[in-house]
């Protein structure tokens, strides 16, 4: 009997397993973004998707992701930090609203756009979002399904690693 409660158990622990599918909008490293040398780039296209500006407790802005009309890009890079160092980690974040009914287009007035910056480190007073106001955006048509987006910008509240991205992107 006992040797039939240990085989059953066997049974139930070797057959209860969870999907393993994972489906996710991150594209490969981006090899077309230039990223420096001691860090890795990566994209993202969020479809149908807009940015919404929210404040929190302590009066920082930071934009939450809701459903809407538009296309939302996030590029992202990481710096490689020292494994010794629990607090070494380095990362900055933008994150660009494009309308899709007007994907090409041509603008140094960053403050109508939907545009934010992001830094997160071990730098007191000096993470959290930022709104980019300053620079140049463009976004040209490669062919009808691929386009190139040229993002110069600067942020003054903090310093920055990241402040020109130029990649193609596919809206497939």
């Amino acid at each position: 009997m006992r040797c039939l409660y240990v085989f059953f158990m066997m049974f139930f622990l070797v057959s209860c397993k969870t999907k393993s599918e994972v489906k996710s909008n991150r594209a490969k490293d981006v090899v077309n973004m230039v990223c420096p040398e001691r860090g890795t780039c990566s994209f993202e296209l969020f479809k149908n998707k807009a940015l919404q500006l929210k404040t929190d407790n302590l009066g920082d802005i930071y934009p939450e992701m809701i459903d809407g009309g538009h296309f939302v890009l996030k590029f992202e890079y990481k710096k490689k930090g020292n494994t010794n160092y629990q607090d070494s980690s380095y990362r900055e974040e933008v994150f660009v609203e494009l309308d899709k009914n007007n994907l090409e287009f041509e603008t140094q007035d960053l403050l109508n756009k939907t545009l934010f910056f992001a830094r997160w480190c071990y730098c007191k007073g000096q993470t959290g979002y930022f709104k980019i106001n300053h620079g140049k955006l463009s976004v040209i048509k490669k062919d009808d399904k691929n386009f190139h987006l040229d993002l110069s910008f600067k942020v003054e509240e903090v310093p920055q690693v990241i402040k020109e991205i130029k990649h193609t992107f596919s809206i497939q």
